[in-house]
């Protein structure tokens, strides 16, 4: 097996120690020096080579476990082998950082005015016949919801959040799906924002919004389906400003609802 990947870590900190040896097997894997379904030597082995003590290298393959980047087989045959992430897994490590980093509600809009849009593009460059199916489905699974009368909010919005899932899954792309993921889960568990604009005929215009992306993308419009992502954004994207500007206006002396927008129970559209 080659070694080159396997750099001595010569630190005192045994959790550092831990996150740089899981940090270089990481960077091994993307590398192509270790590959998917290689399996890593044993335990006292990596101890030798990365130059630190079992705990850490113990601590070190927990963390790339829960990452998904190794899968630890017990038995005679075990060990720990280099492994595929799933886009969950992905996501959820993204949405990690996004709740951590004191993402605000308006570096969300940003980023979903420009990444949705190109994320619709490619779903109807790729949306195989099964995708295209999914989608109007799901768009028209959304209507049914906006005219089930007193059909509680988040039930409502758990439609849209599939929706714009399976768009992303259209695209092809993992790295789409993941960060889609990432970015809903966010949004699902924000404060309430567009809450405030929430009726009947609100509901059935997302639902129209949403059945017009699956339109597009069923004709392979990628333009089109670019053009009615970023208006269903950039109404949603809206309603959320005016919903905080109402919040800030009403908050306490001292508040700050830009920066706490993520930590309630409301929704997204």
């Amino acid at each position: 097996m080659p070694q080159e990947w396997t750099l001595g870590v010569q630190v005192s900190d045994r959790r550092r120690g831990s996150d740089r040896v899981a940090q270089q097997i990481q960077d091994a894997v993307a590398a192509g020096a270790l590959t998917v379904g290689e399996r890593l030597p044993n335990e006292r082995e990596l101890s030798r080579l990365f130059g630190v003590s079992r705990a850490t290298i113990r601590e070190a393959v927990r963390r790339l476990e829960t990452e998904g980047m190794v899968q630890v087989r017990r038995g005679v045959t075990g060990g720990t082998f280099v492994s595929q992430p799933d886009p969950g897994r992905l996501g959820l490590a993204l949405l990690a950082l996004i709740r951590f980093g004191e993402a605000t509600a308006h570096d969300f809009t940003e980023f979903r005015a420009g990444f949705e849009p190109e994320t619709a593009w490619w779903a109807a460059q790729r949306a195989d016949a099964a995708d295209r199916l999914q989608l109007r489905a799901l768009a028209d699974d959304v209507m049914a919801r906006a005219h089930i009368e007193d059909l509680p909010w988040p039930e409502f919005a758990a439609g849209d959040i599939r929706f714009h899932q399976a768009v992303a899954d259209a695209s092809k792309n993992p790295i789409r799906v993941a960060v889609m993921l990432a970015v809903h889960e966010a949004f699902r568990q924000s404060s309430a924002t567009i809450v405030g604009h929430d009726s009947s005929a609100w509901r059935i215009d997302q639902a129209r919004q949403l059945a017009a992306v699956a339109a597009a993308v069923a004709a392979a419009d990628a333009g089109e389906a670019r053009r009615c992502m970023a208006l269903h954004v950039q109404v949603n994207a809206a309603a959320a400003q005016a919903a905080l500007e109402s919040d800030t206006a009403s908050a306490p002396r001292g508040g700050d609802a830009a920066k706490n927008w993520n930590k309630g129970d409301g929704q997204h559209g």
